[in-house]
């Protein structure tokens, strides 16, 4: 008896010391953490690490201090929590003060990297938001629009004369289509699949693959997507599917801009608002202009064969000092053009400004809603109506109902234990109360 007192004894101790390490350790992190900085600058912490780390930063007349170390979420000059949409996780987040610790969202992914995101519940957890809609606080629509000059030199460019003659000589088809995820929630494949049917496209991807790439740009080929090697190859092509994953408001990828800096024409699928962002109206083709495939088909290949017609798409490439037309497309990139290059990161050290400066400013009444990331139920590209056999559109039905759940847990202050949130998701779910 005597032996098992001593041994649970022990073991009341060492738990005792362990305990009392961990809390002197978190107070030493946070007094540290002090000495970092001036004592009232505010504090901007990176929930899921993603921007600055422990820097102290001058946005104007503000200063903020930025970090990802979590002891300071217990700071009494925390300002702000900051998440990176594709980590952001249910059953790891803090305490939701909207009022006084406002949270940001940074998030340049479409839906299916965290489809909880696209739902208004969710996104109403926001104060701030830098995503691609261009009614974000900081958007990333253009993040991957590398600059004016790649967009109307020529450095890629192979005239009109040329890609014909490629189209004999290599028996190269008029359309290019490279993909290698297949499943997406825009469910791309169904209509490039029926566009096959009546006019030839070489497809290079995985993605309904009838073409095989030169050994030199075959290995790695989704890592040299934008080598010059590879950009010179789109460039013999007349026409490029442009299809994204999803269909959202001003989510616009590399998809479009690599066939546009190349002058080879965009036949595109994705956001509803992608002209506004063209050089000018004709600088693509949307599919949504034509009825269906057989008629899109009709259309390229008459295009294809029309060199006068052809050339008025690639204007942009083909006047000298070409003037953009589309004044939203023109301003932003007059904004980018202040940066010595357009990095991803420019766009995020902008964001964590806004943030820090919207701290020392009074206080509005505001948070982010579906104009800052609207994305509607998958639809089939060929119907153009809800497509409720893609398994995607669940995901996003679904994702409703735990929206619907985080943000009960959020507003009341309640813990989430992810085992029982997919068990209630999913009961709302079957009881169709998403």
């Amino acid at each position: 008896m005597s032996y098992l007192c001593q041994k649970m004894y022990f073991i009341f101790a060492t738990i005792t010391a362990l305990t009392f390490s961990i809390i002197i350790y978190q107070v030493y992190l946070i007094q540290n953490g002090n000495r970092l900085h001036h004592p009232d600058v505010p504090i901007i912490l990176w929930w899921t690490p993603f921007g600055n780390d422990e820097k102290l930063r001058d946005c104007e007349n503000y200063q903020c201090y930025f970090t990802s170390n979590r002891s300071f979420q217990y700071h009494k000059q925390i300002k702000s929590f900051l998440f990176y949409g594709s980590n952001f996780r249910i059953n790891d987040l803090p305490k939701w003060k909207s009022d006084e610790i406002p949270w940001g969202l940074l998030h340049e992914e479409s839906p299916r990297n965290n489809p909880i995101l696209v739902q208004q519940e969710t996104l109403n957890l926001f104060t701030y938001s830098s995503t691609f809609s261009r009614f974000s606080d900081v958007p990333l629509t253009l993040a991957d629009l590398p600059g004016i000059t790649e967009l109307l030199d020529r450095k890629y460019f192979v005239s009109t004369k040329e890609k014909t003659r490629l189209m004999y000589k290599r028996n190269l088809a008029p359309l290019l289509y490279i993909q290698s995820d297949c499943d997406t929630a825009s469910n791309r494949d169904i209509y490039v699949a029926e566009l096959m049917k009546y006019i030839r496209i070489d497809s290079y991807g995985a993605c309904l693959n009838n073409a095989q790439l030169e050994k030199r740009l075959k290995e790695n080929y989704l890592e040299i997507l934008n080598s010059e090697d590879f950009l010179s190859f789109i460039a013999n092509y007349k026409f490029t599917i442009a299809f994204e994953n999803a269909v959202c408001d001003d989510y616009i990828t590399e998809k479009l801009w690599r066939p546009l800096i190349v002058g080879s024409i965009p036949i595109y699928y994705g956001s509803p608002s992608f002209k506004d962002w063209l050089p000018n109206n004709m600088s693509a083709i949307s599919i949504l202009d034509f009825k269906n495939p057989v008629n899109l088909a009709k259309f390229l290949y008459n295009l294809s064969n029309n060199e006068i017609e052809y050339n008025k798409y690639l204007s942009h490439k083909l006047i000298d000092d070409y003037e953009i037309e589309n004044e939203g497309l023109r301003k932003a990139l007059e904004r980018k053009e202040e940066w010595l290059s357009n990095e991803f990161g420019n766009y995020v050290e902008e964001f964590e400004c806004f943030v820090c400066k919207s701290i020392y400013q009074p206080r509005k009444t505001k948070i982010v809603n579906k104009k800052h990331y609207n994305c509607p139920l998958p639809k089939n590209p060929l119907t153009n109506k809800t497509d409720h056999s893609n398994w995607w559109t669940k995901q996003w039905t679904l994702e409703k109902c735990g929206a619907k759940i985080l943000s009960y847990h959020m507003q009341n202050n309640l813990t989430i234990n992810e085992e029982n949130f997919e068990t209630d998701k999913m009961k709302l779910f079957d009881r169709n109360e998403c």
